[in-house]
């Protein structure tokens, strides 16, 4: 997944430097952009934990949105990977004032 996204090291060690955020926050911040195997298994938790998030909220709407089946899925990976991607974009913007999960 590194290779769809760039993240600012240097930006997110400033953010958490910057914050007093909770250590949870900080290792999910450090990890993400550690760059290598570490960022990549960062990348696969927080990918795998959106997948989750959207298969609910899909489910939840999916009288109203119409979709069902195997478009169900397909539309709740679809979101994780454009909410994965805007999350990285904007991480350096992460300031400690909630949970990362959170923010996320």
């Amino acid at each position: 997944m590194s290779r769809m996204v760039a993240a600012d090291p240097a930006a997110g060690r400033m953010a958490c430097a910057q914050a007093r955020i909770d250590p949870e926050s900080a290792e999910w911040v450090a990890t993400l952009t550690a760059g290598g195997a570490e960022q990549e298994a960062a990348l696969a938790r927080l990918h795998e934990m959106l997948v989750r998030i959207a298969r609910s909220e899909t489910r939840r709407r999916s009288r109203r949105l119409r979709v069902a089946g195997p478009e169900m899925d397909d539309l709740a990976h679809q979101a994780a990977a454009d909410a994965l991607m805007a999350i990285i974009a904007k991480l350096g913007q992460f300031r400690g004032e909630s949970r990362f999960t959170t923010w996320a």
